[in-house]
């Protein structure tokens, strides 16, 4: 159905005496007669039936009365706008009326959308409840409480000062011994010590004597196995000194085999006849299975 620019023209300048107008065009469709904006609102509210109208009428009576609005220059564009809006949601709402009844699917969709929404506006609820919060006055920096009395102390009796500072010096005094720290070294047995005892021993040790004889007794206690091993390490010391010095030869048949004396006075054979890295392993190993490092 098409209406004249007449018609339409009448149907603009009729709208001012429609009852709850806006402005908005008046229209005809058989089963309804009346502006734009009620009849949006009536289907909203579910008060009308879209199936009885015609989308096909509906649309060419709202575009007759849109152009003659817009030849006439009465209307402001804003209006048009607000027309057209409402014209769109006209038809939306008389295309649902076509479409299949709502699926499982659908319903589901809907509710997810709903809680999202309800997300949605709890976020922004809390966001503005910030706002409101930071623009309020801050207890300590824009506003302060009003002072309180002190409470009431009961008097204490007096302390004597220089008793409690004397009483102080007594707890933080060190005494004169303590003041310096002095380690105390394990009994080891060095090697000026071997030194001393190999020459004092030399002239009565026997041919070929073995060098963990020229060792002294160890002492008995909790460190006896370290300082048996400081002998050793100084016997071996003081044996490769003397040697050095032709006092002596040290003398090993095989390797990690036990070291022996040989004095000058004995054969012609070289005073250290073995490497003295080897006589220092032989002098750990060939000691004896007891004395070894």
């Amino acid at each position: 159905m098409t209406l004249e620019p007449d018609t339409a023209k009448a149907f603009v300048n009729e709208v001012p005496a429609m009852i709850g107008n806006a402005g908005a065009p008046a229209l005809r469709l058989g089963a309804w007669e009346g502006p734009l904006d009620l009849l949006l609102e009536l289907a909203r509210a579910q008060r009308v039936d879209l199936v009885r109208i015609s989308v096909p009428e509906l649309a060419a009576q709202f575009v007759a009365a849109l152009d003659t609005a817009i030849a006439c220059r009465r209307v402001p564009l804003s209006r048009l706008a607000e027309w057209t809006i409402m014209a769109a949601w006209l038809l939306v709402l008389r295309s649902r009326l076509l479409l299949p009844a709502g699926t499982a699917e659908s319903a589901e969709a809907e509710r997810e959308a709903a809680d999202l929404r309800r997300r949605l506006a709890d976020r922004e609820a809390a966001r503005r409840l910030a706002d409101w919060l930071e623009r309020r006055d801050q207890l300590g920096r824009e506003v302060f409480a009003r002072g309180a009395a002190e409470p009431d102390t009961i008097a204490e009796p007096a302390a004597d000062v220089t008793e409690l500072l004397r009483a102080c010096l007594k707890l933080l005094e060190v005494p004169w011994r303590e003041r310096a720290y002095r380690p105390r070294p394990p009994l080891l047995w060095r090697a000026p010590e071997a030194l001393a005892r190999i020459r004092a021993l030399l002239p009565g040790l026997p041919a070929g004597a073995s060098l963990d004889e020229l060792l002294p007794p160890a002492p008995a206690g909790e460190g006896a196995a370290l300082w048996r091993r400081s002998a050793l390490a100084s016997t071996l010391l003081a044996g490769l000194e003397l040697c050095r010095d032709g006092t002596l030869g040290l003398d090993q048949d095989q390797a990690f085999g036990a070291v022996r004396i040989a004095l000058n006075s004995e054969s012609n054979a070289p005073l250290l006849r073995t490497h003295p890295a080897k006589a220092a392993v032989g002098a750990g190993r060939g000691f004896g299975d007891a004395h070894r490092f």
